[in-house]
């Protein structure tokens, strides 16, 4: 079982969610909760923090990688893939009482797990029968259905904002692209076109704008592309960037990428004019992702 966040802090973060929702109109994200994976030697841990990174709780440890943490909309649970059994398979793990739940633990690899807004449906990455194809299961893990079936790797989904679409990676172009669908699988469409290996697909809160992983002169580096009109910015200013993820104000992105060969948590602005790193603690910190609101 996890402490729920220091009150003294939370107090603190409150009163400046106020101050910074009477100056700028956005609710504030002082009080919200980010989790990453971090690796220390041999051992990977599964952390919650708050915003700014201080106050950490470990939610898992484990002697195999842990990767791919998705937070639930109520931010009570947290899914995730662990390589304990040393091979990928999904779980959830509840905050508030310490429950894990097994979820997915198909034939192959069991990958990239993504919440639907209402918390019922999780999207995932399974190979079960034969390439990786995404997937539409009950929060439960019961009531698989198959979205994808086209003769490609299909992974990273992600829903949009109001639940109807969700936004994967596939390669049946030949490179990594983004793609979207209609939750029921139909309708597919490719979204973006500049560059040759676009991946890590993360829609903003109001589903105006979609933040990815584009590699570009062989860099990796942090985009977004504007939905309503197709501008694309690239607002990091680091060369390995991975797994983009917002705040749930929609106002910033915090993102993993590299210093001194060690994986640490960046968080920057969606117009990239605002920038500062974020380092926990020591460790090689990856797979970030950007709690919700407290309710």
């Amino acid at each position: 079982m996890m402490a729920f966040p220091n009150s003294t802090r939370l107090t603190a973060h409150k009163i400046a969610d106020d101050i910074y929702e009477k100056m700028t109109g956005a609710k504030g994200i002082f009080s919200t909760r980010i989790a990453y994976v971090t690796k220390d030697g041999r051992t990977y841990r599964l952390e919650v923090a708050d915003a700014d990174g201080e106050d950490i709780q470990v939610a898992l440890r484990s002697s195999e990688p842990i990767i791919s943490p998705s937070w639930s909309p109520d931010g009570t649970k947290i899914a995730y893939v662990s390589f304990e059994a040393r091979k990928p398979i999904v779980y959830v793990q509840n905050l508030v009482t310490g429950k894990r739940t097994l979820i997915a633990n198909h034939k192959g690899n069991n990958s990239a797990p993504a919440w639907s807004p209402d918390g019922r449906k999780l999207a995932l990455a399974l190979s079960r029968d034969g390439l990786t194809q995404v997937y539409l299961a009950d929060a439960d893990g019961k009531g698989v259905q198959q979205l994808t079936s086209i003769d490609s790797i299909n992974t990273e989904p992600r829903f949009s904002p109001d639940g109807r679409s969700i936004y994967f990676t596939s390669d049946r172009g030949g490179q990594p692209q983004i793609y979207r669908m209609d939750v029921d699988g139909m309708n597919e469409q490719r979204v973006t076109f500049n560059a040759s290996y676009n991946v890590s697909p993360r829609v903003s809160p109001d589903g105006k704008l979609l933040a990815f992983i584009s590699r570009r002169e062989g860099a990796f580096y942090l985009y977004t592309l504007d939905l309503t009109n197709g501008q694309e910015l690239r607002i990091s200013d680091t060369t390995k960037d991975e797994s983009p993820s917002f705040s749930p104000n929609g106002k910033y992105i915090m993102y993993a990428t590299e210093s001194g060969r060690r994986g640490t948590l960046s968080v920057v602005s969606v117009d990239g004019r605002s920038r500062h790193r974020l380092t926990p603690r020591a460790g090689d910190i990856r797979e970030p992702t950007w709690g919700p609101f407290l309710k």
